[in-house]
C-alpha cells in the first residue's frame, strides 16, 4: 500500500510539472504570436505563487470558487503602486465575499514577503518572475489592472488607480467597463540611421511627430566616435523632458508651467511627443547644448525660459561618508530598487537620482571632491527609505531654502 501511495504522490507531482511547463509554452507561444490578452478572452492556465493565502500556488482556470478577481501589476520598486495597493487594500476588505485581488509582481518571493512583514495587507501577493502574465497583457508598465469574472474572462484592463466601488459594482452587474490600459506597440524596424544621419554629415537638425512602434528615449553622443560630443537625440520624448535636458535641470520640482501642464505631460496623447536630433559640426562642439535650446525654441509649441527662485530644497551634506575614492570605469544606473554607480561624483548622486526619487531638489553641499562607488538598496521604494538609504551612506540630507535656476514653460 505505501508503495502504491508513493506511486500515486510521484504522479500528481509529474502531473503538476507538465501543467506548468503547458502552462509556459502556451504563454510563450501568445506572446511570441504577437496576441495580447483583452476584454472576452479567458485567462491562460498560468499558475502564480502568493505567499498570504490559504494556498501557496493558485491557477485560476482550476479555481473552483466563483468569485471575481482583479490581477493588480505592481512592484516594491513602483512608488505610485503603494497608495494603490492600500486603497485595493480597503476595497478588498469592503468586497471579501465576492471579489478577491491578487497583486502580481515578477519579483522574487523574499522581496514580496519583506514588503508584507511591513504592510499587511488581504491582498493576495503573486509572485509571477517569469512575467508572464504581464508580457501577456501587452502593458507599457505596472499601475494597470485586469478584472475578471466569474467564467475567468478578462473584462477590462484599466488604471489601477481607477478602481473604486462603482466600477466593482459594474462588475458584478456584468455591465461593460472601458479598457483603459496602455499597451506596448509592435516594435517597428528601421534600416540605418533613425533620422538619416550617416558620417558625411557636418551638422543636422531634425525634429518629427511620434514615430510608431520605436521605445521612448534618449542619447547623449560621447565617446571618440563620429558623432561624439556633438550629437544629441531623443525619441518620442515629451516637451517638458526635451527642455530639462536642454537647460540642465534635474528635478521636476524646479519646473514651473504658464501653459496648462496637462497639455505638455499628457503622455496618453501621443500628440505630445516628439522625435528630435541635432548633429553640430566639429568645431561647434562646444555650442551643442545652446544650438539645442535655440532649436527647441524655435519649432515647438510651448518655449521656455530660465529665471531664478527661492526654493525649498534638501542639502545633501558629509556625515563619516563610508566609501572611499574610486578609479572604476564611470557608469551608473538606477531605478525603484536603488542607484547603482562607479567612478561617480556626489553631484551626479545628487542630481541624476537623488533629485528625481525625492519631492525636493537636492543640492550637493557635501564638500566632498573626487569620484566614488555607490550603491544603494531599498527594499520598498517610499520617501522614507530613499532617505533612509542615503543615511546609511553616511550622508545626511537636510531641508534647506536656496536659490536655482528654474525652468518656466510658456
Amino acid at each position: 500500500m505505501a508503495r502504491v501511495l508513493q506511486f500515486c504522490a510521484s504522479i500528481v507531482t509529474i502531473m503538476k510539472q507538465i501543467s506548468f511547463l503547458f502552462a509556459l509554452l502556451f504563454s510563450g507561444a501568445l506572446y511570441s504570436q504577437g496576441v495580447s490578452l483583452k476584454a472576452g478572452d479567458p485567462l491562460p492556465p498560468v499558475t502564480l505563487r502568493i505567499i498570504n493565502s490559504p494556498v501557496k500556488t493558485l491557477n485560476l482556470l482550476a479555481e473552483g470558487g466563483r468569485k471575481f478577481y482583479i490581477l493588480n501589476f505592481w512592484g516594491t520598486w513602483c512608488a505610485p503602486c503603494i497608495p494603490e495597493m492600500e486603497h485595493l487594500a480597503e476595497l478588498q476588505k469592503l468586497n471579501s465575499g465576492k471579489l478577491q485581488i491578487l497583486a502580481v509582481s515578477e519579483e522574487p518571493l523574499m522581496r514580496l514577503e519583506n514588503y508584507l512583514k511591513k504592510r499587511p495587507t488581504p491582498v493576495w501577493l503573486a509572485s509571477d518572475i517569469t512575467a508572464l502574465l504581464y508580457r501577456l497583457f501587452n502593458l507599457s508598465a505596472v499601475g494597470f489592472s485586469a478584472l475578471v469574472d466569474r467564467d475567468r474572462k478578462v473584462v477590462a484592463v484599466v488604471k489601477t488607480s481607477s478602481i473604486d466601488q462603482p466600477m466593482l459594482d459594474a462588475l458584478y452587474r456584468g455591465d461593460a467597463i472601458r479598457s483603459t490600459a496602455v499597451l506596448n506597440e509592435a516594435p517597428v524596424v528601421v534600416q540605418g540611421d533613425l533620422f538619416g544621419v550617416d558620417t558625411t554629415m557636418l551638422a543636422n537638425f531634425t525634429v518629427r511627430g511620434y514615430m510608431v512602434g520605436q521605445e521612448q528615449g534618449g542619447r547623449i553622443y560621447g565617446g571618440k566616435g563620429v558623432f561624439g560630443g556633438r550629437r544629441i537625440s531623443y525619441i518620442n520624448t515629451g516637451i517638458t523632458t526635451l527642455y530639462k535636458a536642454a537647460y540642465g535641470i534635474t528635478s521636476q520640482k524646479q519646473v514651473f508651467y504658464e501653459v496648462e501642464e496637462k497639455s505638455v505631460n499628457n503622455y496618453e496623447d501621443k500628440s505630445t511627443r516628439y522625435c528630435v536630433d541635432l548633429l553640430v559640426s566639429p568645431a561647434g562642439k562646444d555650442s551643442l547644448y545652446s544650438l539645442f535650446r535655440q532649436r527647441l525654441n524655435s519649432v515647438l509649441p510651448v518655449k521656455a525660459r530660465i529665471e531664478y527662485r527661492e526654493m525649498p530644497v534638501y542639502v545633501m551634506v558629509d556625515n563619516g561618508f563610508k566609501g572611499s575614492p574610486s578609479t572604476a570605469a564611470f557608469t551608473y544606473s538606477f531605478s525603484g530598487k536603488g542607484f547603482e554607480g562607479k567612478g561617480v561624483t556626489f553631484k551626479l548622486f545628487a542630481d541624476a537620482y537623488l533629485s528625481n526619487e525625492l519631492d525636493l531638489p537636492v543640492v550637493d553641499e557635501t564638500g566632498l571632491a573626487g569620484k566614488v562607488d555607490i550603491t544603494t538598496n531599498m527594499d520598498m521604494r517610499t520617501l522614507e527609505n530613499v532617505i533612509k538609504s542615503v543615511e546609511e551612506l553616511g550622508l545626511k540630507l537636510k531641508r534647506e531654502i536656496r536659490r536655482l535656476k528654474v525652468l518656466v514653460l510658456y
